[in-house]
């Protein structure tokens, strides 16, 4: 067999109170990972204040964990944001202070198309929508907070990970009605862990998706998916929670033992670790 090459389509890194970069990189190379998208996790997650500034350090963390996945062998694209669960969290404490909360997330938006301008991001990571029950203030700071990283994303031709609930058919046709009405380059706009449901209705519409890389799920989608979409393991690297999602490793092996058993084939993993890569983030293999 030759060597396959391997693709994390999302994760997250912590070097503060998870493995980091430095380990997840060299566990990740040995088995034949070659990219990564990494994304900026809510400023708690590393131990900072969810302010500004704390975005700004949380910022600081992913650009140094970019280049330590680069200098140990991973081609990688970084993406900021914010995530919708912090705006909840923040929210729910006291909605009153909801415009407080929209405002501190466009300057974090800001901030993050300067340095996407600059060339040191490659795009607007996580941002979208709750999955779960959530006040309507939450939702709708959500979806403005969403709509002005698309319009920026459209401008500066950058790549946005879309954090949605799981909508099957409603969901992929508002994500295209959005990408229309704003002209996005379809390709640019990734819908992020995605249901097998959801994952075949973005597919129909020609929408990118990403999906968790669980056994189960990736026996589902080999046979019932076109190699359309990416797998990821939207592992969020803390300590306390092993595993969650899933080990970046893990949804190698799934892969490799998918294809062991004949399930799938070289040639549909090549164009989902490699082609898709090309396409979505122009990123070329080693």
């Amino acid at each position: 067999m030759t060597r396959i090459l391997f693709a994390d389509g999302h994760l997250h890194s912590n070097p503060i109170k998870g493995m980091g970069m430095n380990a997840i990189a060299k566990k990740l190379t040995e088995i034949g990972g070659w990219f990564v998208a990494l994304v900026l996790l809510p400023p708690y997650h590393y131990g900072f204040e969810n302010t500004f500034e704390g975005y700004l350090k949380a910022v600081d963390v992913l650009i140094s964990e970019c280049k330590t996945s680069r200098e140990l062998g991973l081609r990688a694209v970084c993406l900021a944001g914010v995530h919708p669960a912090a705006i909840e969290d923040e929210i729910s404490i006291n909605t009153k202070a909801s415009v407080k909360v929209l405002e501190k997330a466009i300057k974090v938006i800001d901030y993050v198309a300067k340095l996407v301008r600059e060339g040191v991001l490659h795009g607007f990571g996580e941002i979208g929508r709750p999955h779960y029950k959530a006040s309507p203030e939450a939702f709708i700071v959500n979806n403005i907070v969403t709509r002005y990283a698309l319009t920026l994303a459209k401008d500066l031709g950058a790549s946005v990970h879309l954090h949605l609930e799981q909508g099957g058919e409603l969901t992929a046709l508002d994500i295209e009605n959005n990408i229309k009405s704003l002209g996005i380059d379809e390709r640019k706009v990734i819908m992020h862990h995605a249901d097998v449901s959801t994952a075949k209705a973005a597919q129909a519409r020609n929408l990118v998706s990403t999906v968790p890389g669980k056994y189960p799920i990736l026996k589902e989608v080999f046979k019932s998916l076109k190699p359309y979409y990416m797998v990821e393991s939207d592992y969020i690297d803390d300590l306390k929670r092993p595993g969650v999602s899933s080990y970046p490793w893990e949804i190698v092996e799934n892969q490799k033992k998918l294809l062991n058993e004949g399930i799938v084939d070289e040639e549909y993993l090549y164009k989902l670790n490699i082609d898709m890569i090309l396409k979505v983030y122009e990123v070329k293999p080693p």
